[in-house]
């Protein structure tokens, strides 16, 4: 799976766990939090849960969750588990 496959696919998986409020397109392009553009914190377990089921791995949120805050770094941090 490409970089930019990743990337659209978890973009995807942002839209849907904010019930349409977050678009794929505007996901992809925040570069800062996608709690900037509205995500909730029900839309990130929605988003959590999806990646987890989806990717069939397991996000460690014990320690720093940075890698939750863009499109981007949770696509980075899924490449450095395998993915």
């Amino acid at each position: 799976m490409t970089a930019a496959t990743l990337e659209a696919d978890l973009a995807a998986l942002v839209a849907q766990a904010s019930e349409g409020g977050i678009t794929a397109a505007d996901a992809l392009a925040e570069r800062e939090s996608l709690g900037l553009l509205g995500l909730t914190s029900l839309g990130f377990l929605r988003l959590i849960h999806a990646v987890e089921r989806g990717y069939g791995v397991a996000l460690d949120l014990d320690d720093d969750v940075s890698f939750m805050d863009t499109v981007a770094s949770l696509a980075a941090h899924l490449r450095e588990q395998g993915i």
